[in-house]
């Protein structure tokens, strides 16, 4: 007798924001380079920016001698001084087409990330993509996959229909300690390599790509 088995579909998604939804990358650089006195910590040379997205920001963080008792500090500051440049930071266009035909089709978005909610909804309100059912801060600049957890928890959400994009290793990391499958995006602030040696569920290099591993 042949038995019907019920595939799992993806009812959730969790996307990151900096880098997979908005390019940003250049900005969230320069405000590091801005606050290195403050915090007492190199600066990121220009002409590095290659090598910089090519290790992970732990060994970032290491390379620029950057404390990380510091860090959470350096963040709300990065965060605050963020908002002066929100209405002139630019979309990533069709990850706006993408994000817009999951929501069409019932599935559930929610957006993460270390940026403020304020930030945020302003900009997806000036590019006409509010969207997201949800968006939750990751307090940890490490350890996303205690944010995400919670969250799931919360919520009552299965691992086996829910999962995470994002553009950097640490998303990956994230993922896989959170027991969910992620799609790693090529165009944010990690180089390729660094994605593959993280051996996300998917790689990506375009967004409509997406859509195919959502839906199949």
């Amino acid at each position: 007798m042949k038995m019907d088995v019920k595939r799992k579909m993806i009812k959730t998604v969790i996307c990151d924001f900096d880098g997979t939804i908005v390019d940003s990358a250049q900005l969230v650089y320069d405000l590091f380079n801005k606050f290195s006195d403050k915090y007492n910590y190199d600066k990121m040379p220009q002409e590095e920016m290659e090598y910089i997205r090519s290790i992970t920001f732990k060994e970032r963080f290491k390379q620029y001698n950057v404390s990380f008792i510091k860090v959470p500090r350096l963040v709300m500051d990065v965060v605050k001084e963020y908002k002066k440049s929100v209405p002139f930071l630019k979309v990533n266009m069709e990850m706006k087409e993408v994000l817009k035909d999951l929501k069409n089709k019932g599935i559930k978005l929610v957006l993460i990330s270390a940026n403020s909610k304020e930030n945020i909804e302003k900009f997806l309100k000036l590019n006409d993509m509010e969207y997201f059912d949800e968006i939750i801060r990751s307090n940890r600049f490490f350890g996303r996959n205690l944010t995400v957890n919670r969250f799931m928890k919360s919520h009552h959400l299965h691992n086996e229909e829910t999962i995470l994009i994002g553009d950097e290793h640490r998303d990956i990391v994230a993922a896989k300690k959170s027991h969910i499958k992620v799609i790693s995006v090529t165009w944010g602030y990690d180089l390729k390599d660094l994605l593959v040696s993280g051996k996300p569920d998917f790689l990506v290099e375009d967004p409509k790509e997406i859509l195919e591993v959502i839906h199949r």
